[in-house]
């Protein structure tokens, strides 16, 4: 009895267009366009060079100590300038105005180097840093050099860099902005599950379906028909979620880190968090199917919201200012426990996150399973 029960529940769901569409297709195109959309938010915020201008005159030539500076921070790989010669004042100018520099140098021979830029922004403020750092170096050198050699013996001091901070990594991971899209991603198709366990309880009632009245009169005991039931609907949910994983990060590349086991296991308790999740929307209430699903939708997607499904950091925010609700959001623990096995060396969190999972997939089974033994009917 189990197997022929379960099988078919089985079959039933694949041979269903709409959860294929729902539940397999629409999360292999979503994580599509998430590859396309963020292939470059890595390094979207990474330092590049500014374009800075010189006006490579007679003055600028003859300031040896100046040029070796500009030049050296001008060149190699990680350079802090592209610089750009120019010739004259009004090139300079020209291609300020135009936007090819951020901003230019020139050295008259009269006083310091002048910069001149056409804005305010981060590049510039930089550019001004360099040149004050460089100004404020020339007058120390030349006020130790005017008092003898005993001074002049600091000046290795002076110049030599400090570093007053020292940057680690808390995981040998690379620290990366893309792969919490595809966890509460990954999280949504879980939730997703919601329909199997929908599904299932609809289809065991037998005022809202034709299914539901021979069902009911089966000789199989409801309970048991319930679980064998919602087990064929958290396999083909697993199932689902299989090729969901293999299709990101083997053919999209993108990696889950060297636990890629507990990433199954968590992608297993999540799918009987949805399933528990639906029977549960399906059971408590007397709306039609239609409108059960649409609570189910809507219930599902703003807990992907605040996971970070859409806006990323808006799970940092809501646990911030609503730990209460980041706990008992199911989308939020998914998501926080693959997080978990990317980023933590250690486990603490990460079957914390497992345990509520398991706690309120119990949870659900439960007043489903007490609904399910009151159900009633007079006549079918």
């Amino acid at each position: 009895m189990f197997w022929n029960i379960y099988s078919k529940r089985v079959l039933g769901v694949i041979r269903n267009p709409e959860t294929v569409i729902w539940t397999w297709i629409f999360p292999l195109m979503l994580a599509t366009l998430f590859y396309t959309v963020f292939a470059n938010l890595d390094t979207a915020g990474q330092f590049r060079e500014i374009p800075i201008g010189v006006v490579d005159n007679e003055a600028y030539r003859g300031d040896t100590a100046f040029r070796a500076a500009v030049e050296s921070v001008s060149g190699g790989e990680d350079n802090l300038f592209g610089l750009r010669l120019f010739a004259a004042q009004d090139g300079a100018d020209g291609a300020l105005e135009n936007g090819e520099i951020e901003g230019y140098i020139l050295t008259d021979g009269v006083g310091a180097p002048k910069l001149f830029v056409s804005g305010s922004g981060l590049n510039q403020t930089i550019a001004k840093g360099f040149l004050d750092r460089y100004l404020q170096t020339k007058n120390s050198v030349e006020t130790l050099l005017s008092q003898g050699p005993e001074a002049a013996a600091k000046l290795p001091a002076l110049l030599a860099p400090v570093n007053y901070t020292e940057e680690i990594s808390l995981s040998d991971n690379p620290l990366t902005e893309k792969v919490n899209y595809f966890y509460a991603l990954l999280a949504m198709v879980c939730l997703y599950g919601g329909f199997q366990g929908l599904t299932t309880v609809t289809g065991i009632q037998a005022n809202l379906s034709a299914l539901g009245a021979r069902k009911t009169m089966a000789p199989v005991g409801r309970f048991r028909l319930v679980t064998y039931d919602l087990l064929g609907g958290v396999t083909t949910q697993y199932l689902c979620l299989l090729v969901v994983v293999a299709y990101i990060h083997f053919i999209l590349g993108v990696s889950f880190g060297p636990k890629l086991w507990l990433v199954l296991l968590t992608c297993l308790a999540g799918s009987v968090l949805g399933v528990s999740f639906g029977a549960l929307v399906s059971v408590t209430s007397k709306l039609k199917e239609q409108a059960k699903v649409a609570v189910l939708i809507t219930v599902t997607m703003v807990c992907c919201f605040l996971s970070g499904l859409m806006v990323y950091g808006i799970s940092y925010a809501v646990a911030q200012k609503a730990p209460a609700a980041a706990w008992l959001n199911p989308a939020a623990r998914i998501t926080d426990a693959f997080y978990c096995l990317y980023y933590y060396d250690t486990y603490e969190r990460y079957f914390l996150n497992i345990g509520i999972i398991a706690a309120m997939s119990a949870a659900m089974l439960a007043v489903t399973a007490i609904f399910v033994r009151r159900q009633r009917y007079e006549s079918i």
